[in-house]
């Protein structure tokens, strides 16, 4: 091979060479801009999940927070049903009575609650106030009352506030107010201790419900007995 044709060689391969390293710089390039483009189009798809499971995140803490919140109210709400119920009954009472003086309790104080002065012993039994011997028995009202799964007295699906005494004259009244709340019969009032033969009952009796109940009648008989015209839902 001549000198020229030598040159002209090499300098075709030097010039392969540069052309080569070119089109792999090129070709690099290329490659990293079509990653680039490939990542940018798959960042709205991920900014979109990390917001949905940020959104979800959120969700699961106010339904938890709502929830609590919840729970406490019906927590507290369960304790004062129980506190009112308490304080009708004594160890003398059965568990059908307590059933029916729990329905009673519910649903008044659902209609008005603002009727009941938690401050009054009389009205609101507290367990932290009771001696020890009676705090079993507190216990016992608390599971009836929390079995009872809130149900209350209506008229026509309607909640109504139901007035009672712990005793009646051997009757109840009607009320003036509610016409659904007629005078009934109740002589078994006669044969408890607090009887008083002037004493005045609109609507329930106390001792009357559990009388009936210590002698077969059911919870929701003995309310239907006092109160014909109401449902118990």
């Amino acid at each position: 091979m001549s000198r020229k044709n030598k040159t002209q060689f090499t300098y075709n391969i030097i010039i392969f060479s540069v052309r080569n390293k070119e089109a792999i710089s090129i070709g690099k390039k290329i490659l990293a801009c079509s990653l680039l483009l490939v990542l940018m189009a798959l960042l709205p798809f991920t900014a979109v999940k990390c917001s949905s499971d940020t959104d979800k995140s959120k969700n699961r803490l106010t339904s938890s927070t709502s929830k609590t919140k919840i729970d406490t109210k019906n927590s507290d709400n369960n304790k004062i049903l129980v506190g009112l119920t308490s304080a009708l009954c004594n160890e003398n009472f059965c568990d059908e009575a307590i059933k029916a003086i729990a329905i009673l309790i519910n649903t008044d104080y659902e209609v008005n609650p603002d009727y009941f002065d938690l401050e009054d012993k009389g009205v609101y039994s507290s367990k932290d106030n009771l001696d020890n011997s009676l705090k079993e028995y507190y216990s016992k009202i608390q599971r009836i009352v929390n079995s009872m799964d809130k149900k209350t007295l209506t008229v026509n699906n309607e909640k109504i506030f139901v007035p009672y005494s712990q005793s009646s004259c051997g009757y109840t009244l009607d009320s003036t107010d509610c016409e659904y709340i007629t005078s009934v019969a109740s002589p078994w009032d006669c044969f408890t201790e607090s009887y008083d033969e002037n004493s005045q009952c609109i609507g329930v009796s106390i001792n009357g419900i559990n009388y009936l109940c210590k002698n077969g009648v059911s919870a929701e008989q003995a309310l239907k007995w006092y109160l014909p015209e109401f449902q118990i839902k």
